[in-house]
Parts: structure tokens; C-alpha cells; sequence
């Protein structure tokens, strides 16, 4: 699976938007070839491998799409 990054996401967001967990995160990372902290950057295409499913919480995941709650929380300087 694939996914396009948004505006001010970082890839915790990503990781609890697609997966609903942060642990997630960790796998996206190694997946990516990135670190948890690398800033990302919008239309970033991110895999989200296989592995990231251990760690999917299907009632925070469907909260999020049947909302349209897109996590954007990546500080910005200004």
C-alpha cells in the first residue's frame, strides 16, 4: 500500500492515519529507508509495508476515514 503525504504531516500522523498506531511508525520508517524523525515532505509517497499491519487498530483507522480526519501535526517554522 501506498500513501501521498500531506501538509505538515509527520510520519507518526501518517503512521496512526493509515495504521491507527504510532508503533506503525517504526516499520513506515524502515520501510522508507527514513528516520522516524525525518521531516517529510507533501505528495511524499510513503509505502506502508506488510509488517505495519501487526500494529493496526481497524475501529481508530475507520474513525479516522469515515471523518475525514487527516492527522497533521508537524511543527512549522514560519
Amino acid at each position: 500500500m501506498q500513501v501521498k503525504v500531506l501538509n505538515n504531516q509527520s510520519l507518526l500522523d501518517v503512521a496512526i492515519q493509515e495504521m491507527g498506531s504510532a508503533e506503525a511508525a517504526f516499520d513506515i520508517a524502515l520501510a522508507n529507508s527514513i528516520d522516524v524523525t525525518d521531516d517529510l515532505q507533501v505528495g511524499q509517497i510513503l509505502q506502508i509495508p506488510q509488517a505495519a499491519s501487526d500494529y493496526i487498530r481497524k475501529q481508530t483507522v475507520n474513525h479516522y476515514k469515515i471523518n475525514n480526519i487527516k492527522p497533521a501535526t508537524q511543527w512549522q517554522e514560519t
